[in-house]
């Protein structure tokens, strides 16, 4: 048999038992589903509290406007240069 026809039926043949193993494991048992559910459920309600208390303590710094920023002298945004500056080349021929 062709050496590259051979080459990729293995990897066709490869891939598609490791999907039909990975399918087959991931499926979800019957008595299962409803503990999993419950798990990510509450992961993500703590999740969302936790996020729920870092804007707040961020709203908070904000509004008490400790979080000034000071610029030394001379600094502005107009004149900050870049940190990486990629260089123009052209291999167009000049002429």
């Amino acid at each position: 048999m062709n050496r590259k026809l051979h080459n990729t039926l293995s990897a066709l043949t490869a891939s598609g038992a490791l999907l039909v193993v990975s399918l087959i494991v991931a499926a979800p048992v019957p008595g299962q589903a409803d503990a999993r559910a419950a798990a990510s459920l509450a992961a993500e309600l703590g999740t969302a509290g936790t996020l729920a208390q870092a804007l707040e303590t961020a709203a908070q710094t904000l509004e008490s406007g400790s979080t000034e920023e000071s610029r030394p002298a001379g600094a502005s945004t107009r004149n900050r240069r870049q940190t990486l500056v990629m260089p123009f080349f052209s291999f167009l021929p000049r002429g």
